[in-house]
């Protein structure tokens, strides 16, 4: 079997994707997300039930966790009352 030919290697066109760090909003989402399950296994809750206290499912709590999906500011209240914080603790270690 022949080997495979890369055009632009042998070219000279081959330009490497540039590595590019996550957007800051991105490292926050995930930050936020992963102190959420921490506060949220600290209370022995399950995404469902954390999922019924805000109002969404529990995927929803899974994304949101995860990092995948950004949390509107206009549920933090909700996410303070249901895991027993302050509103001012989801935003301790956050980059500016």
């Amino acid at each position: 079997m022949a080997a495979q030919i890369d055009l632009e290697h042998l070219l000279g066109t081959y330009r490497p994707a540039p590595q590019v760090e996550a957007p800051k909003r991105i490292r926050n989402d995930k930050c936020l997300g992963f102190r959420i399950r921490q506060r949220r296994q600290q209370l022995s809750m399950s995404m469902q039930q954390l999922g019924a206290a805000i109002g969404c499912t529990y995927q929803q709590v899974q994304k949101y966790e995860s990092g995948k999906n950004a949390i509107k500011a206009s549920l933090l209240p909700t996410f303070a009352t249901a895991l027993d914080v302050p509103l001012t603790w989801f935003f301790e270690g956050l980059e500016a």
